[in-house]
């Protein structure tokens, strides 16, 4: 192992490359991606790369892998997420400046270990008969993409897709807490486990090198053995960072619950105000049961922890999150996969095998779009791609998926839907000028057929309406009280759902400032 400087990182790539990077949101090696920004910028070198990553790498604006996104420094890019790698990621994928590529966050995870075990690739169930399936995009996010990395393959008679490991990695970026002068490398402070020690094992697998990012540098024997995520025997160079590029998240430099250290009170989280949000994440918590095992995505569906808190039964489901936490409650925002006093957090490749092997009870997730037979987007916003994530691990391995979001959109800002609600009702004061219900979804990121094949329970929950997925399509089985059915839900959809012969109200008690139902139906 050598100890060197963030500057000489640039030198140790050559022009073609391959760069796989461990990490999500701010727990990557932030500091090697500028030096390899820089110098490209400076000397043109190294250019031609092809980069793999696991999630969203940044915090959704400027931060992240925004900054390999220069013509001629990437031209190949294939990870879990786009959107949150930056908002020039999604522009450089939509104007075609590299061969983008998307694959579910627990295949690229999976990778790892596949390339380190020199294996074919990645054989999963996971993305058949959606835009991974090579018969529809073959995860191709641009114009630009045009090889086959997927592949359709038949065993005992079934359906699989192998997700093609690639031949060579030549150079890992990983990161940890502490490296001492043998290269053993700790993660005392990180938030979570995405994979180093697979990502290590795949670059020496293949002949490549391991570059490693710390917050500093300690005395060989200091270290726990025990405490060792990655042996020095697989590093090949370790640099200190700086401390303003070695936050534990993009959010916090550094929070002690996230790590680990401490546990604080939970019984002081903030009350949410009554709002449509809230409406759905309430409608969502009532799928729930005592004993589930639950992940709940971005967005609206992160909302259902704060909800069971508010209803006194947080300590009735666990959580769970694609970081590998377990139990607490999950981060938000910029902090997302690190978790509040959690019971346990392990290597992230572990707990997508718990999500791919059917462990998970529950998931609750965002929707863009839906089609007539169940279909729903997830990943393609207003023509922009903005990648699956875990996505489709958490909805192709739960037993039973929630969907959440609104009944209707706005193009632009302000065009979206107004509401009054309150006393045990809703009332659209303005519809949005977006359907979202249509004909035509404009990417398949969960397939209703594959879901009802599996077995499992589809609800798709709105402020006005719920759906339920069966073989002949989407069942209306609620409206909200207060809501009409023609003018406010059957005009809003570009198709004629089924409606149920004992179509009813959603219940009217979480439409109110107070409800206080929620322990009652989980118990049930």
């Amino acid at each position: 192992m050598k100890i060197i400087q963030s500057s000489e990182i640039g030198k140790l790539i050559k022009d073609g490359d391959s760069v796989l990077l461990t990490g999500i949101t701010g727990a990557f090696a932030e500091e090697a991606i500028y030096a390899i920004e820089d110098s490209f910028l400076q000397t043109a070198h190294p250019a031609n790369l092809t980069f793999y990553w696991q999630a969203a790498v940044g915090d959704m604006d400027t931060k992240g892998l925004s900054h390999i996104c220069h013509e001629g420094l990437m031209t190949r890019g294939i990870g879990g997420h786009l959107n949150g790698c930056g908002r020039r990621m999604t522009e450089f994928s939509r104007d075609n400046k590299a061969e983008i590529y998307n694959w579910p966050q627990g295949v690229c995870v999976a990778m790892m270990h596949a390339v380190a075990a020199h294996t074919p690739g990645v054989i999963t169930k996971i993305g058949l008969k959606t835009f991974m399936d090579p018969r529809i995009d073959g995860g191709r996010m641009n114009k630009a993409a045009k090889d086959n990395l997927i592949e359709l393959i038949e065993i005992g008679g079934e359906e699989w897709l192998l997700y093609k490991a690639p031949q060579k990695l030549d150079v890992v970026l990983i990161r940890g807490t502490y490296a001492d002068e043998k290269g053993n490398i700790s993660m005392d402070k990180e938030g979570y486990k995405l994979g180093q020690l697979a990502a290590a094992e795949a670059a020496r697998a293949t002949g490549g090198i391991v570059i490693c990012q710390v917050e500093d540098i300690v005395e060989a024997g200091t270290l726990n053995p025990k405490e060792v995520e990655v042996p020095g025997i697989l590093v090949d160079y370790v640099f200190k960072a700086k401390p303003e590029y070695h936050w534990q998240t993009s959010a916090s430099v550094y929070n002690p619950v996230f790590a680990g250290k401490i546990r604080v009170p939970l019984n002081a989280v903030p009350r949410q105000p009554l709002s449509v949000k809230k409406i759905m994440a309430r409608r969502a918590a009532m799928e729930l049961r005592k004993g589930n095992i639950v992940n709940l995505g971005v967005g609206t569906p992160t909302d259902i922890s704060s909800i069971a808190a508010e209803e006194g039964c947080s300590d009735l489901f666990t959580l769970t999150t694609e970081s590998g936490g377990i139990g607490g409650v999950p981060a938000a925002g910029n902090d997302f996969g690190c978790v509040w006093n959690g019971d346990a957090v392990i290597e992230s490749g572990a707990i997508f095998d718990m999500y791919d092997g059917g462990t998970l009870d529950v998931g609750c997730l965002g929707f863009l779009e839906v089609g007539p037979n169940g279909d729903l987007n997830s990943s393609n916003r207003g023509g922009l791609g903005i990648g699956v994530g875990g996505f489709m691990n958490i909805a192709g391995g739960a037993s039973k998926v929630v969907f959440l979001g609104a009944f209707t959109a706005g193009l632009h800002k302000g065009e979206g839907p107004e509401y009054e609600l309150g006393n045990g009702r809703l009332k659209i004061i303005k519809e949005g000028n977006c359907k979202k219900f249509i004909h035509k979804i404009a990417q398949i990121s969960f397939s209703g057929e594959v879901a009802l094949d599996e077995h499992k329970e589809i609800y798709y929950v709105t402020e006005r309406a719920v759906f339920k997925l069966v073989r002949a399509g989407l069942k209306l089985i609620e409206i909200a009280p207060g809501i009409d059915l023609q003018r406010d839900v059957l005009d809003q959809m570009e198709f004629r759902p089924i409606i149920a012969e004992d179509l009813h109200e959603m219940p009217a008690e979480i439409f109110n400032e107070e409800w206080g139902g929620l322990k009652k139906i989980m118990e049930e």
